[in-house]
């Protein structure tokens, strides 16, 4: 169970973040799904925790795909800064 709590996303993408929570998920760990939805964001990368914690969501599956779709808005905010990088765009947020 201690494993379970420590996994964090570090360099995964989410997917395969969700992956390997759930890999433990197997050894038959029960728990209320809202202490699961708040395990899986506490372990996410700041730059999608901090956006998705304002967004509307109705399960664990609506929080994942929000999680998606904001880590690829961020990295084709990146590519575009690392493509483009003295833009007077470089230093906004989109």
């Amino acid at each position: 169970m201690n494993q379970l709590h420590r996994i964090t996303q570090k360099d995964l993408y989410v997917g395969q973040y969700r992956e390997k929570k759930w890999s433990y998920s197997c050894y038959g760990i029960r728990e209320e799904p809202r202490l699961t939805i708040s395990r899986f964001q506490s372990g996410l990368n700041f730059d999608i925790r901090y956006k998705v914690e304002l967004l509307p969501y109705n399960d664990l599956n609506d929080l994942i795909q929000l999680c998606i779709r904001v880590e690829d808005q961020l990295n084709r905010k990146n590519s575009f800064r690392k493509s483009f990088p003295y833009s007077s765009h470089s230093n906004r947020d989109f």
